[in-house]
């Protein structure tokens, strides 16, 4: 993990493009300067893994949520005909 200015990525942006991309490194780029956050830049299959890990996160939260209405007995019982008679409507 490197730490570096934004000027200092202006500076030498091949390299640490190079440095995310080959190496798996993490940049930190500090904007601290104006009062802007800082930001990270990363690779896209390290990009890509934490999307699928949040998205993952999201459906674990619903199953929960699931659970809990289960087990507080708020449910809709239908039978088969009455789920087909949904589906076409």
């Amino acid at each position: 993990m490197q730490a570096i200015s934004v000027s200092e990525a202006r500076q030498n942006l091949k390299k640490y493009c190079d440095d995310v991309v080959e190496n798996d490194d993490v940049i930190i780029v500090s904007r601290n300067g104006n009062g802007k956050e800082n930001m990270v830049w990363i690779n896209l299959t390290v990009y890509n893994e934490l999307q699928k890990a949040k998205q993952n996160l999201e459906y674990i939260q619903k199953l929960e949520e699931s659970f809990k209405q289960v087990e507080e007995g708020k449910v809709v019982v239908k039978t088969m005909e009455e789920l087909e008679a949904m589906a076409n409507e």
